[in-house]
């Protein structure tokens, strides 16, 4: 194993993810990528004006970049080789669409939600099962 992609967005379970992807590296020699992605706005209406739909955007950029960052400061990812990246677009789709790069596994975390939530709000979890084209492992 050589390159591992984890998805991370500032949450718990991401970072607990995270920690866990940083130890498998570690473990394999391999190097990490962690990727935050940047759903673009979804404003309607009187709201949708482009200065708003900018204010929106770059606020969503800086979110991802301070997961990022946060990330990459947790102690377990001391002396490894670590590339960051922000997608854009919905995170399991942005996911799946870099792990289309010469990676051999994907790691995600899996916030547990109930079904009713599940089917309100999606799983990107779920979801990025469904579309990677690389082995995908989910962190609870």
């Amino acid at each position: 194993m050589k390159r591992i992609l984890v998805g991370v967005d500032g949450s718990a379970i991401s970072n607990a993810a995270a920690t866990f992807a940083a130890n498998l590296a570690r473990a394999a020699g391999a190097e990490l990528e962690l990727v935050c992605s940047i759903e673009p706005p979804m404003l309607y209406g009187a709201d949708a004006t482009g200065e708003v739909i900018v204010q929106q955007y770059e606020g969503a950029r800086m979110r991802a970049n301070d997961a990022l960052a946060e990330t990459t400061a947790l102690p377990a990812m001391k002396g490894l080789t670590i590339r960051t990246r922000a997608a854009e677009g919905p995170a399991a789709d942005a996911l799946a669409e870099v792990a289309k790069g010469d990676f051999d596994l994907v790691v995600v975390g899996h916030r547990s939600r109930n079904a009713l939530a599940r089917v309100m709000l999606g799983s990107v979890a779920d979801r990025l099962v469904q579309i990677c084209p690389r082995p995908v492992l989910v962190y609870r």
